[in-house]
């Protein structure tokens, strides 16, 4: 598992926000902090150890990202970050 750091910046990478600027640095920390939380809670133990987790945390937190305030409303999960979450959920 990659530590912290290197989540925060393939995070801003996915993003397309310059590893320099850190002007969001703290939001996009809790969000990759709650999109762990939420993928642990869903399969209701910690997933870290998988290979799938980084992605999924990275996918859920940009999500978060992209979809704050409150003129932006997302329905659901895209169909494909729902299916790697299930895979996850089922298989342990």
């Amino acid at each position: 598992m990659a530590d912290k750091t290197d989540l925060l910046n393939e995070l801003k990478n996915s993003l397309h926000i310059p590893l320099n600027v850190s002007d969001d640095d703290q939001l996009l920390t809790d969000y990759l902090n709650s999109a762990r939380s939420y993928l642990n809670n869903a399969c209701n133990n910690d997933m870290s150890s998988d290979d799938r987790f980084k992605f999924i945390i990275i996918e859920l937190a940009t999500l978060f990202y992209q979809n704050r305030g409150t003129a932006i409303v997302t329905k659901d999960f895209p169909y494909s970050l729902r299916c790697v979450i299930n895979q996850l959920k089922y298989a342990y």
